[in-house]
């Protein structure tokens, strides 16, 4: 079965969406197929060139800290799960590596896993932020 990746495709689309690109654009100013960027921001790939993440970030004129994000994403991702709460992956300038990981513990396994999807999904997606954002802000209101 193949491993899917979930933070980097998030990371990737969110780079993508902070710069106003589409995966057409991208493709064209990487010289990358359509059909290999749709894969990359999908999930759909067993392993990312260097080159291509380097050229990724050179077409997308992102900040180093923005790179080594997008880096940083993606060793996690290679990660299997049953040791991602082992290993720490830092990369000067980015977040820590625990902040990648939803946390899940004392959570029903179903339910992890519907959050963390979830938060891939907020972190991938302008339109799933607002809606959770409002989601949550009715939520508060019933609560009490």
């Amino acid at each position: 079965m193949l491993h899917r990746p979930h933070l980097f495709p998030a990371a990737l689309a969110s780079v993508m969406q902070a710069h106003d690109v589409n995966q057409v654009e991208l493709a064209k100013r990487t010289g990358l197929a359509v059909s290999r960027v749709n894969n990359y921001v999908q999930g759909n790939y067993r392993t990312i060139k260097p080159a291509h993440i380097e050229v990724i970030s050179k077409a997308l004129g992102i900040t180093p800290a923005d790179r080594a994000a997008l880096v940083q994403a993606y060793l996690f991702d290679l990660l299997p799960e049953s040791v991602r709460g082992m290993v720490d992956i830092h990369i000067s300038g980015t977040r820590e590596a625990s902040n990648w990981e939803v946390p899940s513990k004392g959570l029903p396994r179903d339910f992890a896993v519907a959050f963390r999807d979830l938060y891939v999904l907020c972190a991938s997606n302008a339109k799933v932020r607002q809606r959770t954002s409002e989601w949550v802000a009715l939520m508060k209101e019933t609560k009490g």
